[in-house]
């Protein structure tokens, strides 16, 4: 009994001198300055829903939204440049504002985040006060930032990078869920 006791002891000893599992470094990859999505979008406020089919063209400074119903058809096209926000809808006249949440405030009656929006699709944050939590693979798992908590449940590898496929973004009134389906990037 003795010698078991010891030999016992002998072992967990040298286990409590092993080093812990290497911990993979945060991922860092380059901000994109231009891409396109293609995927689908949900955006829940209070009792109030919809979900449908986006297309967005981000380029520099300049976005295209196209958001069209779950059949096709087309709901809504935005388009945010230096002159400002535009919100295009069918058989209305053209909304114009200087941000894009002053016009989601007046025409949805509640903020999105298109400004952020480019940055925190790429699981990027926009400044360096924003709290971010990696997973083992050193993707990002979740960003909380300017209000908004942002989580990425899934990436697609395109080329060598590894992009959100799947993001689920909330605030105190606005849940927003994206599914990309299709990333075109530049060739690197």
């Amino acid at each position: 009994m003795g010698r078991f006791l010891s030999a016992a002891l002998a072992l967990l000893a040298g286990c409590a001198t092993l080093e812990p599992a290497s911990v993979v470094p945060p991922l860092a990859q380059p901000l994109l300055t231009s891409f396109q999505i293609a995927g689908r979008i949900s955006v829940r406020h209070g009792a109030e829903g919809f979900s449908g089919n986006l297309s967005w063209r981000h380029a520099n400074e300049e976005d295209e939204f196209v958001i069209l119903t779950p059949l096709g058809q087309g709901v809504a096209r935005i388009i945010k440049n230096a002159a400002g926000v535009s919100l295009e809808t069918p058989n209305q006249a053209i909304v114009r504002a200087q941000d894009a949440e002053s016009l989601t405030q007046s025409t949805l009656g509640f903020v999105l985040p298109l400004s952020g929006l480019p940055h925190w699709v790429q699981a990027q944050p926009i400044g360096p006060a924003a709290q971010l939590r990696h997973n083992p693979e050193g993707t990002l798992d979740q960003l909380s930032e300017q209000g908004w908590q942002i989580d990425y449940l899934a990436y697609r590898a395109v080329g060598a990078l590894q992009l959100p496929g799947k993001v689920f973004m909330e605030n105190a009134d606005v849940k927003l869920r994206l599914i990309v389906d299709e990333w075109q990037v530049p060739a690197p």
